[in-house]
């Protein structure tokens, strides 16, 4: 191959892999690198997990493997929910916004979000 095809073969080959999972989505990051689609509604923000996740689940010998795509839903009031994690609260700061449960946080650095007709929530 000559050098100007390898260039366009590697060109192509790295939008690929720099497109969100669907064109015009509003993707979020975590800190453990998940991604999230954002999408809202009348009680506030969803969050999806764009690939399944994998978290650990109980301790010691009866500890499993929990795996499939997370959804965390982010309230008008500052309160959030996951079916993994439970009840929680969220909030933003100058470096990002987390999702703080009893159980774990999730946290999205460097990031920014809205939640329609919400509060402003601060830790």
């Amino acid at each position: 191959m000559k050098g100007s095809t390898v260039k366009n073969l590697w060109s192509a080959i790295a939008i690929s892999f720099a497109a969100p999972a669907f064109a015009g989505d509003l993707l979020y990051f975590s800190a453990d690198g998940h991604q999230y689609r954002y999408s809202n509604n009348e009680n506030g923000a969803v969050l999806q997990s764009v690939n399944p996740i994998s978290r650990f689940k109980g301790q010691g010998a009866a500890t499993e493997i929990v795996t499939g795509t997370e959804t965390i839903y982010l309230g008008k009031s500052c309160d959030a929910y996951s079916e993994f994690f439970g009840s929680g609260t969220w909030g933003w700061a100058n470096g990002g916004f987390i999702v703080d449960f009893q159980k774990g946080a999730v946290r999205f650095p460097r990031q920014e979000i809205d939640v329609p007709s919400g509060m402003h929530c601060r830790l």
